[in-house]
């Protein structure tokens, strides 16, 4: 039964729905264009700073202990990061010659970094401090390119691949930081996967047949998650959504065992719905349940961590 819901709860995360037979990409932005030469293939955003505001995410927990130690530099560490975004250009296909954009925003700690000794080697000394006051680390090294960016804000920028030129060439003429991403704009995570990222992992040949995901875990004001996949072929997509519709069918008596243990179970709702090639699915009203474990009011098995 663990093994059921987890499976469901994986599958039935985020996303947007698409009212096409493919997941659409979300249109690029002139920022986006301009660091990345084109429409990314893969796109992901966790806003942190939305998350701890949160009335029903945010926060330490209050109703049971930490488990593990804290690590009191690693969460200044953290504590100083406000949202990250990361973008993936699939270039010619290939992995080696791709490229990817993480944008790190708020003032993490870089003393962080330099506690550790490989690190430390490596940000020894500033490769070059541009006009606008942003501190260039290039690690490029035979085919590989790889740059760090620290802004004159503390908000780091990292580039790899072919792009690492176009970012340089950007904060040359540009100090700020990039502007937040506005895709899903309600959610707390979001991700979108286009056909290009699955072509160069080979996922459509490995019997998922994936052709696109996306993913979004929306606030508490809104208190639902979405997940769509979209496959590569009608064969795919029915043998997914009949697999689904099989663990659909016992999901009231999983969630009725869970109920007992924490009522709070009994307000998830669970939707899937088809569009073409597309399959969606959607759990919503959670708040409830997310307060009820996180104030203690319910606990978790012994044994499972979080």
């Amino acid at each position: 039964m663990a093994r059921l819901v987890a499976w469901l709860s994986l599958f039935l995360l985020v996303a947007c729905s698409s009212a096409a037979s493919r997941i659409a990409s979300p249109d690029a932005t002139e920022l986006e264009r301009d660091l990345l030469g084109g429409t990314p293939d893969a796109r992901l955003v966790l806003r942190l700073d939305k998350a701890a505001q949160d009335p029903v995410y945010g926060g330490p927990p209050t109703g049971y202990d930490r488990r593990e130690p804290a690590d009191p530099e690693l969460e200044a560490f953290v504590a100083g990061v406000t949202g990250i975004e990361v973008w993936f250009v699939a270039d010619d296909q290939k992995a080696d010659s791709s490229s990817a954009l993480f944008v790190i925003r708020g003032r993490p700690n870089f003393g962080y970094l330099q506690k550790h000794e490989k690190a430390r080697a490596l940000f020894a000394r500033e490769t070059e401090r541009l006009p606008t006051g942003v501190r260039v680390y290039d690690f490029s090294e035979g085919g590989t390119h790889v740059a760090f960016f620290i802004l004159p804000s503390g908000s780091w920028v990292i580039a790899t691949g072919r792009i690492v030129g176009r970012v340089r060439y950007h904060f040359f003429s540009h100090g700020d930081d990039p502007p937040p991403v506005r895709y899903e704009p309600d959610a707390l995570l979001a991700m979108w996967v286009g056909p290009g990222v699955m072509r160069l992992a080979d996922l459509a040949k490995q019997g998922g047949g994936f052709e696109g995901l996306s993913l979004a875990i929306r606030s508490s004001a809104r208190g639902d998650m979405e997940a769509s996949a979209t496959f590569v072929d009608d064969k795919h997509a029915n043998e997914a959504q009949a697999a689904i519709a099989a663990a659909l069918a016992e999901l009231p008596k999983a969630q009725k065992a869970l109920a007992d243990e924490c009522p709070a179970w009994q307000s998830v709702r669970f939707e899937l719905r088809r569009d073409g090639r597309t399959l969606t699915g959607r759990v919503s009203n959670l708040p409830p349940l997310v307060r009820a474990y996180r104030s203690g009011a319910c606990r978790r098995r012994p044994g499972v961590r979080g």
